[in-house]
């Protein structure tokens, strides 16, 4: 009789009491588990935005100097004398307080292309992207410039330095035109943040043409 009695109770199921807690403690072991994914999730969403950013500013980098490298001081039998809209290079500032919108241009004798190019920088305000744009400098009207997205960007600076060792916001032609010694080039890539990058980028020695 009593070897029956333990063979009963050893057969007995989990009370309500135990199954409960056991539900519980699955609920916050599961609830403590997707927190840590959660976090860690948002890390890995940062870590990788700002490879992005990165990569992104490297590129724009690159560029700069592959076309500060290759401008060109031609001037094309069509040019009118004292064209400022197709002087070597041109700054144009646009300072909004805690953000600026400067353009920048310059001639380019861009690899692989049958003449000198026109290069243009800007931020395109509708997207809050810089934007690069490439166009053969006596192409037809009709004919649309290459178009390359660089990115998010919320700010561009763009200064020369000029001979008497100043940095101006504006390079424009009055008169000959005078090669700045440098370009600085900053960009901001959200606004009112820090977070941004920032070229030197030497030019000619700051000669007449």
């Amino acid at each position: 009789m009593s070897a029956v009695s333990d063979s009963r109770h050893s057969e007995r199921g989990f009370t309500l009491i135990e199954v409960l807690m056991a539900l519980t403690i699955f609920a916050l072991i599961a609830a403590l588990s997707y927190g840590a994914l959660g976090i860690a999730g948002n890390g890995f969403r940062t870590l990788s935005e700002v490879r992005d950013v990165q990569e992104k500013s490297g590129w724009v980098g690159r560029q700069l100097r592959s076309d500060v490298a290759y401008i060109s001081a031609q001037v094309s039998p069509r040019q009118p004398p004292g064209d400022a809209q197709h002087a070597p290079l041109v700054i144009s500032n646009d300072n909004r307080g805690a953000s600026e919108f400067d353009q920048l241009w310059l001639l380019v004798g861009e690899p692989g292309q049958p003449g000198i190019s026109e290069v243009h920088y800007y931020i395109d305000e509708d997207k809050g992207h810089l934007m690069r744009e490439s166009r053969l400098l006596w192409a037809r009207d009709s004919v649309k410039p290459l178009r390359w997205d660089l990115g998010e960007a919320s700010s561009c600076s763009v200064e020369a330095l000029g001979r008497d060792g100043r940095w101006q916001q504006d390079w424009k032609i009055q008169g000959p035109f005078v090669w700045p010694r440098a370009l600085r080039v900053r960009i901001h890539y959200h606004q009112g943040n820090s977070d941004g990058r920032e070229w030197y980028l030497p030019l000619q020695y700051g000669v007449d043409l």
